[in-house]
This record gives structure tokens, sequence and C-alpha cells, in this order.
């Protein structure tokens, strides 16, 4: 009988030896990934040879960056892309040219037409507005949003999801929420509680602003199953353990970033996947970038559902925030002077 206490310990010991060093190995490969090359393709419709890629570092040339991450989208992806262009296009005819944009589609290595379906759009409307970044294989929806962003070219920076479940108008509401609690430095004061903007030798307004469907979970309560309904609630009590109170809904795919903050937060961001936007608040809180959560509409849209895998897989990914950032210290919040002066995330604000 000792011996087989013995066994399964030595057997026990050796497991959870080989699963730590797994894990470590897994969360060091996630913090190398920040510098280590990754180069996605910005694809030109009538060449082969793929377009020049431009810098979150550098100037903005552009108002507005919309970036959409797009995984096997080519049935959703022209109604969002039709509803977004016509928007930007009838606020340039207001605001006059002046106002200028892009529209950045993330293909997270799909299998089916989506590339094809933004190419087409890329030609109709031209490569200047409408552009194409490829990713070679799938890596998720944090990366193609971190590599969408990381080349925008925007004086302020959205993303927003393929299957258009918010309306791209409710941007201004996100605008004005940044202008009124928008800041000139890192962790600094507000520039005033009436949305002036950022002085210009400021080095341009520091703010971030998340769209929040809170409003509408009384309704979504009644509709969905007891299941799901525990599950959402465990994973909020998750969020709320890692990223604290500040934001209610860190899921919608519907946020809205000053240049500066987006250049900071993604050149921070680790995770590829689904708790990604869980990461994007929680730096953005060590930052000190002032956070708004707005309310926007938003429609719960056919084929958009979540497995109980990918549940798992959720809280997996919160745990390995709190222990890279947190218990472990495996994982370190660069500062924007460290990413411009050559620190250790600095060449991955490219």
């Amino acid at each position: 009988m000792a011996d087989l206490v013995m066994l399964l310990s030595v057997v026990v010991g050796l497991a959870g030896t080989y699963v730590c060093k797994a894990l470590v190995q897994f969360f060091t490969r996630l913090d190398k990934e920040l510098v280590a090359p990754f180069q996605p393709l910005l694809e030109d419709p009538d060449s082969l040879k793929p377009l020049p890629k431009p810098s979150i570092a550098s100037e903005a040339t552009k108002t507005l960056t919309v970036v959409i991450p797009a995984y096997n989208e080519e049935d959703r992806l022209p109604a969002t892309l039709d509803e977004a262009l016509g928007y930007l296009q009838r606020r340039r005819n207001k605001q006059g040219p002046a106002f200028t944009y892009e529209v950045i589609v993330v293909d997270d290595g799909s299998a089916d037409a989506t590339a094809r379906v933004a190419l087409d759009y890329a030609r109709r409307n031209g490569t200047d507005a409408v552009r194409l970044l490829r990713l070679p294989h799938n890596r998720g929806k944090g990366m193609a949003v971190r590599e969408g962003m990381l080349i925008a070219r925007g004086q302020m920076c959205l993303f927003m999801d393929a299957d258009g479940a918010t309306q791209v108008s409710d941007l201004e509401l996100l605008e004005k929420a940044i202008a009124s609690k928008q800041c000139t430095s890192f962790g600094g004061k507000q520039v005033n509680s009436k949305g002036a903007a950022a002085p210009a030798d400021a080095g341009g307004a520091i703010g971030m602003a998340v769209g929040s469907r809170a409003h509408l979970q009384s309704a979504a309560l009644a509709k969905r199953s007891r299941l799901r309904n525990f599950l959402m609630h465990g994973f909020h009590a998750l969020v709320t353990f890692v990223a604290g109170h500040e934001v209610r809904d860190t899921q919608c795919g519907f946020k809205l970033f000053t240049r500066r903050a987006a250049a900071a937060v993604f050149s921070n961001q680790r995770l590829q996947r689904w708790c990604f936007d869980v990461e994007l608040v929680y730096v953005a809180q060590r930052l000190g970038v002032p956070i708004s959560e707005v309310q926007v509409n938003w429609t719960e849209m056919a084929g958009s559902k979540i497995r109980l895998s990918s549940v798992v897989h959720m809280a997996f990914e919160l745990a390995t925030l709190k222990l890279c950032y947190q218990w472990l210290g495996l994982w370190r919040v660069y500062q924007e002077t460290d990413l411009r002066g050559g620190g250790g995330g600095s060449k991955k604000a490219r």
C-alpha cells in the first residue's frame, strides 16, 4: 500500500511539473510575440505585391480608422461594410473633405470567401478607403484586432464586429464620451469636463470608450437558458476578479480609442482570442487611460453562438491574465516612454 501511495505521489508530481512547465512556456510565448516578427499582408486587389504597411506609432493621416476582424464572414460582411461605408461617406459629405477615413478588414485565416469579399470592396472603393489585412492562418479575434490597430492611420481608431450587431453610427456616442473625459498624459487630469480638444502641443489626446450592452441585460436574461445565464454570471465574476468593476460589459465588440491610447494599449496586448477585450481594459487601467462605458444599440445576430469549449477557453484566458500580470509578474505593462524609447515592447508599436 505504501508503495502504491509513493508511486501515485511520483506520478502526480511529475504530471504537475509537466503542466506547470507547459503553462510557463505558453505564457512566455505569448509575451515574446509582442516583439516576434509577424508579417500579415496588406493586400492590393490589383497586384500580387502587397501594399506598404503604415504604423500606429507614426503621425495620423486619417481622421478615423475602423478595424473589422473577420473569420468566415463572407455572408455577413457585405451588409456590415455597406452600412459602415454608407455612414462614413454621409459623414464626409456633411463635415467636408477634412473628414477622412479608412476601413481595415482583417481576415483571420478564413476558409471561405471573406478575403475575396473584402478585396472586391477595396477594388470598388479604392485601397485608400478599404483595406484587407490577411493573416496566413487563424490566430483569433484578438490577434486580428491587434494587427489591424497597429497599422491604423486614424486619429481615432474603432474596432467593430463583422456581424453588424452594433450600428456604426453609435460611434458618435463614443466620440462624445471620449471628448468629455480625455486627458493629455497617461494617468493625467482630464482636459476639461466640457469636451474641449487636447492642446496641439500635448502629443495628442488619450482616451478610450467601450460600447456597452449592460442596459439590455434584464431582457437578455429572460430569453436565455438557465445554463447560459449561470455561465454568464460566472464569467462576469471572473472579469471583476481580474479587471474590477469599472466596465460592466467588457465583451461588446465596439470600442473606440484615441491614437495615442491605441498605440500604447495594443502594443501591450498578449491574448489572441476570446478575452483580449478584458486585457485591453486591464492594460488601459494600468496605463491610466480614461475609460468611458457607453450604451449602444445592439442586435443579437444569427450565427453568433458561444460553445461550452469557448467558455472553458475564456476562463483559462482570464486565469492567464491574473497569473501573468498580477500574481507571477511574467507580463509587464510597457509605458508610452518604453514603447517609443526602445523598451521591451517597443518593436511591436511598429
